[in-house]
């Protein structure tokens, strides 16, 4: 491994969450994983890595006066999005995954994904609200315009992911 890539493996680690952390330590140890071919399935990594910190980000769009506390969480969201938007935009193990990837529309939307999570982080650093409201609204969009294609038949996972993982919920 290039010393390049361990210096991002090493920067990225925070900000990968612990599905990332997992990947990377499978690799590790000898698994048959890569940081451009994960041994998950988009839906698997759509769960875990992006619509968690999703669904914080639009929590904390519908609060009124977010607490310093919320903005970090916010921000930790935006970092976690930015980062599985890389996995996403590789593929995973899935029937779908490579055909859907090489999809220029596919890739279109990871990018647009990930500028806008840069564009969700920089309103949660700079705790603009109006910002934030705009660029959440743009991720909401950008989801369902690749759902409709990918997934017409539960075009959200929002509350179907349930029992999957426990709900995050802001308190007001």
């Amino acid at each position: 491994m290039t010393n390049w890539r361990k210096l991002a493996l090493s920067a990225a680690l925070p900000a990968i969450g612990l599905s990332g952390i997992l990947l990377l330590a499978g690799a590790a140890n000898g698994a048959s994983a890569s940081l451009t071919s994960p041994p998950l399935t988009l839906l698997e990594l759509m769960r875990a890595n992006v619509e968690i910190p999703s669904d914080g980000i639009w929590a904390l769009e519908g609060v009124d006066k977010p607490t310093n506390q919320e903005w970090l969480l916010g921000e930790q969201d935006a970092i976690n999005l930015i980062a599985s938007v890389t996995f996403i935009a590789a593929g995973g193990t899935g029937k779908k995954d490579r055909e859907w990837v090489a999809n220029a529309d596919w890739q279109a939307w990871t990018r647009d994904v990930q500028q806008t999570a840069l564009q969700i982080r920089a309103a949660v650093k700079a705790k603009d609200t109006m910002k934030l409201g705009a660029a959440a609204d743009h991720l909401s969009d950008i989801c369902q315009s690749c759902h409709d294609k990918y997934r017409p038949e539960k075009p959200s996972d929002g509350i179907a992911r349930f029992p999957f993982y426990p709900p995050r919920i802001i308190k007001k």
